[in-house]
């Protein structure tokens, strides 16, 4: 909440004891009814003070009368001498039979010195006197609510007022007492009805005022004092002023009726704060003021998204040693988060959670925001606590008197909601697919509960289980931003990309200025940008048939580069890509070499994906042309099939080219997919060698997700092959059949991470067994290192070296193999 500055109570103290008092203390009770005497009494009367008092000064004190001390004490009142009062009623009138207008005029500089106990005291000697007094009643009513005694004061005045409700002075206490017990509102009311009777009155126009203010409607309190000018002194009138920009700080938080209002107010409020500052910072009595205005400023900065000037404003304050109060601590700290800055907002939340003065009604917010600042931080296990433990904290219902069962408490929905989606960012996706839909079914409706349980069907790989979720979400709230952004990224994944554009262009012309529009526009635009790919290995082998230095498959000191630029989108479906390779190894027949290079076209639509190429390759035999198409259609998010068909197959082998040996053929798969973590795939490829061989091999291919958490991922794999050959005693390895199997393990390990930049090392050991015709089984072993990179969601570069050890004819060979790839967008 924004400070509303208390306003000073003395003026109003003063006014409403003078109005008490007033009527009283104009016919005053003369100690001597000589003619001297009376003359000195009525130029008292009518503000000439200083002779009266210097001749009631001059008289002995044991010759005084207890009328004379009452004179001296009215007469002292008038002319504002407090001290002198309070001086001579302490040192001669104490024990004395003073008149209730003395003992009033005494009780009320007490009042004015703050000294409540003993203005009460001295009050509520005169009631002994006259019961009946109303301005006695009222002052003592008045001296109770300053004294910590609002309640009693309340309860007087309410007497009071019922007893004479048109009395605007009773009115007009009730207000103060009931300003003092912090009910503002019904003080307004008080205010109100004094300012109906006697409106005229600058005093309860001032209060009405005040009362306003205080009340939190600052605008029309400044309305108001515009219809009355210099009805306020400065100090009061910048002070309204000041309520009023930040009382248009706070609306500017609110929803707006269109889109295209949601920064007018928040502009309203920045024009009165740079007229306040311009005017008042050079008045060095404006200070505390100015500096509020400053803190409040935040507030209107933050509503009109200039996150930046924010954070540099808040720098300024604090170099200059300011103390934000908590609802200022919160602006920051969300103007830090959205600058991607998640360390120094954490801290900064942290403490608006655990202020003595934070707002119950901000914890679920404040705490939210937190969650996300640890985890875009990296520390997603203290996000995962966070959002548990707010989980915990919130009651399911809202108790309410009259209620048995009470409301539901939106704020426990909220809660559950974030703690079921933290499973989603900590890797825990199946604890969080239960927990959504656990909340899904109890409120079907919950707009946002359906956009967090589509994010999380996204992650698990399931596109069209989001789709459909977003699709049901839509006849509920059509133009959401957070829908519309949802929707955008599952046309993504399932290459809807006009729908795409489509969602992308609506939610940036409507709302530029959020982050997830913004976050989708980014990868809309990497989306459209030319990708490079790039692929190279190098290798050596030992072992193959006695021979350390060349291997039966790959030959030894192998090494080749592959390098394809696919062009930005065309007709949005439609990418060419051309490419060229080279490759060389060293076989005991000699080197091999091969050049190649590629042109093709892609086609990507939904479910799916098209490419055909012709190519060009040289190893040695002259130039030669190949070809190729290929294949792959979703059938849903489980099942996908492909296959493929090419003349002179990119995959023979260099040995058989070196030979002159072409392969043509092609292959076939089926992959079924449960989630992001487990998949099978079979795949059939038969091939024609040149030389009149015919190869068949198939491969299954299996990955179980054994572990998940924030940081590491633990996946069981298998790999079955199995191949047969029509010909024997070719130059290139051509087993009459074999078949190989070899489970494997493999760690994927985050060692860095930080929005779109992501750094991991994985690990892979594998143990296995081959089977060759016409040679005994043999063991199969497999290590591996590699090391990833992804960076600005435009690089993505890795590097594996791995040693694997098997038998070929029966002969174990043991091939060292380091592999690079990158792809790089622009």
């Amino acid at each position: 909440m924004l400070r509303n500055l208390p306003l000073s109570a003395t003026g109003r103290l003063r006014l409403l004891i003078g109005v008490a008092l007033c009527s009283q203390l104009l016919v005053p009770t003369f100690a001597m009814a000589d003619a001297a005497y009376d003359a000195l009494i009525i130029q008292a009367r009518n503000g000439n003070f200083t002779p009266a008092l210097t001749q009631l000064r001059q008289w002995p004190a044991e010759r005084q009368t207890p009328g004379q001390i009452s004179d001296h004490l009215v007469i002292a009142g008038w002319a504002g001498q407090d001290a002198e009062v309070l001086k001579v009623y302490e040192a001669q009138g104490a024990n004395r039979n003073l008149t209730s207008q003395a003992l009033a005029t005494v009780a009320r500089t007490y009042r004015n010195q703050k000294q409540w106990a003993q203005a009460e005291a001295v009050y509520r000697r005169a009631l002994l006197r006259e019961p009946n007094n109303v301005d006695l009643q009222l002052g003592l009513a008045l001296t109770q609510a300053d004294g910590g005694q609002a309640n009693e004061a309340v309860q007087r005045t309410r007497a009071l007022v019922a007893a004479k409700p048109d009395d605007p002075n009773r009115r007009m206490a009730l207000g103060y007492a009931l300003t003092r017990a912090g009910l503002n509102y019904d003080a307004l009311f008080e205010f109100d009805q004094a300012f109906i009777r006697t409106g005229d009155k600058p005093e309860v126009a001032r209060e009405y005022i005040v009362a306003l203010q205080k009340a939190r409607l600052p605008e029309a309190a400044l309305r108001l004092s515009a219809k009355r000018p210099g009805l306020l002194d400065d100090v009061t009138q910048r002070r309204l002023e000041g309520d009023v920009a930040a009382e248009r700080v706070r609306m500017a938080e609110f929803a707006t009726r269109t889109e295209q209002e949601r920064y007018v107010i928040a502009d309203r409020a920045l024009q009165d704060y740079d007229k306040l500052l311009a005017r008042w910072t050079p008045d060095p009595t404006a200070h505390d003021d100015v500096v509020r205005w400053r803190i409040d400023r935040l507030g209107a900065l933050k509503a009109r998204a200039r996150m930046a000037q924010v954070i540099r404003e808040y720098e300024t304050l604090k170099s200059e040693g300011v103390q934000l109060p908590t609802y200022a601590v919160r602006w920051v700290a969300a103007a830090y988060l959205d600058q991607r800055e998640p360390e120094k907002a954490e801290p900064l939340y942290r403490q608006a959670i655990t202020a003595p003065d934070a707002d119950p009604a901000d914890h679920v917010e404040d705490s939210t925001a937190l969650f996300y600042a640890l985890l875009e931080s990296d520390k997603v296990m203290e996000a995962r606590e966070v959002a548990s433990n707010l989980a915990d904290s919130q009651n399911p219902r809202v108790e309410l008197k009259g209620l048995p069962i009470g409301n539901p408490n939106d704020s426990w929905m909220d809660a559950q909601q974030l703690s079921a989606q933290a499973g989603t960012y900590g890797g825990d996706l199946p604890g969080s697919e239960a927990g959504l839909e656990a909340l899904v079914a109890k409120a079907p409706g919950n707009v946002g509960l359906r956009l967090a349980q589509a994010d999380m069907y996204r992650a698990r790989e399931w596109p069209r289980r989001a789709e459909g979720s977003l699709k049901e979400t839509e006849a509920q709230a059509p133009r959401d931003i957070g829908l519309e952004v949802s929707q955008a990224y599952t046309a993504m994944d399932l290459q809807e990309w006009r729908q795409m554009d489509a969602l992308t262009d609506d939610v940036l012309a409507r709302n530029p200025d959020n982050r997830q529009v913004q976050r989708l526009s980014r990868l809309r635009d990497v989306h459209d940008m030319a990708e490079l790919r790039v692929e190279a290995y190098t290798g050596k082998s030992y072992g193959g048939g006695g021979n350390d230095d060349v291997g039966a498959v790959a030959g030894s000191r192998d090494w080749g580069i592959e390098s394809v630029l696919y062009s930005p989108p065309i007709n949005e479906d439609w990418r060419v890509f051309a490419g060229a390779g080279y490759a060389t190894a060293d076989f005991t027949e000699g080197t091999g070499q091969h050049r190649f290079q590629r042109v093709g076209v892609e086609q990507r639509t939904r479910d799916m994906t098209l490419e055909a190429e012709v190519s060009n390759h040289s190893y040695g035999y002259g130039s030669k042309q190949g070809a190729a198409v290929s294949i792959t259609r979703d059938i849903n998010d489980n099942w996908q099939y492909g296959g493929s068909l090419g003349y002179l197959l990119a995959t023979t082998p260099l040995r058989a080219l070196n030979a002159d040996v072409t392969a043509n053929g092609g292959s076939g798969f089926i992959r079924w997919r449960a989630n992001e973590s487990r998949e099978w795939k079979l795949s059939l490829s038969p091939s024609h060698f040149s030389d009149g061989n015919n190869r068949l091999e198939a491969l299954l291919t299996g990955r179980e997700g054994i572990y998940s958490s924030p940081h590491v991922q633990v996946d069981l794999g298998l790999e079955v092959g199995a191949s047969r050959n029509t010909k024997d005693d070719t130059v290139y390895f051509n087993p009459k059949s074999d078949l190989s199997v070899l489970p494997s393990v493999t760690v994927n390990h985050v060692l860095y991470h930080r929005y779109e930049t992501q750094w991991s090392q994985q690990f892979q050991v594998g143990a296995g067994t081959y089977s060759q015709r016409d040679y005994s089984t043999g063991g199969v072993g497999l290590i591996g290192y590699g090391q990833r990179i992804r960076w600005n969601d435009v690089l993505e570069a890795g590097a594996n070296l791995s040693l694997i050890s098997r038998p070929y004819d029966g002969d174990r060979e043991r091939d060292l193999r380091l592999l690079v790839d990158l792809t790089y967008r622009f």
